[in-house]
């Protein structure tokens, strides 16, 4: 099965966890602040990080900004007891492919683990158009297999597994509107719920990366967005 890295502080999650995931037939392995996280990291690259995020050393958004600089596609779940809104919101935005408040149902997390590994290895096989070596959004090219945003003068920006999957979906209907629901079936997976803002929040993100051709994504009120290519 997988190797999965757990950081919490809390030695009795921890553990909990250890035993859960052992259960279910993955390797597991720990860590008690940031530091160590990122340490565990270096040393092998996990299949998938469990992240805290109020840590000694390092927080868990320290931690998660620190991997996404290099690794986009990293699977990582925050399992945190601050539940709001805004802060399953932040921990969307920052990069983390779910969210789960403390407590968690121990047949939910699994569920969940297990969702995450689907979209992961659908995005890892999808032969879509655009095909694997990327496309161009305006005068950026995308390059799919590094997940990487390329500007004309050769700058990279690395891409989330979510901000590439956005893109894909946009530069394969130029002109036609993608509703919000099909982006997020087809990016974050189906049942998953989100709100119109966490959406709006990665569509602004891109748009800064992209700069000049930001002006590329429209907005269609009450609709989706759309792709309209630079004539």
């Amino acid at each position: 099965m997988a190797d999965i890295l757990v950081a919490d502080d809390t030695r009795s999650i921890r553990t909990a966890l250890s035993i859960l995931l052992e259960e279910a037939g993955h390797t597991v392995r720990l860590a008690s602040n940031g530091d160590e996280a990122l340490s565990e990291y270096g040393r092998r690259r996990p299949d998938m990080l469990l992240l805290d995020i109020v840590m000694p050393k390092k927080n868990g958004y320290q931690v998660l900004a620190q991997i996404r600089r290099n690794d986009p596609l990293l699977p990582v779940i925050f399992l945190s007891a601050r539940g709001s809104p805004a802060d399953v919101a932040l921990g969307l935005d920052l990069g983390s492919d779910d969210y789960i408040p403390k407590p968690f149902d121990n047949e939910v997390l699994l569920s969940r683990i297990n969702a995450v590994f689907r979209r992961v290895s659908a995005h890892a096989t999808v032969q879509d158009t655009p095909g694997e070596a990327g496309f161009a959004m305006g005068t950026h090219w995308v390059d799919a297999g590094r997940y990487m945003l390329i500007d004309e003068a050769g700058n990279e920006d690395p891409l989330t597994m979510r901000e590439m999957g956005i893109l894909r979906i946009l530069a394969a209907t130029p002109g036609r509107v993608v509703d919000r629901d099909r982006i997020f079936n087809e990016v974050w997976g189906h049942g998953y719920f989100g709100t119109t803002r966490t959406l709006d929040q990665y569509i602004t993100q891109l748009r800064r990366k992209l700069g000049s051709d930001g002006v590329c994504i429209d907005s269609v009120r009450g609709a989706g967005y759309r792709y309209v290519p630079k004539t």
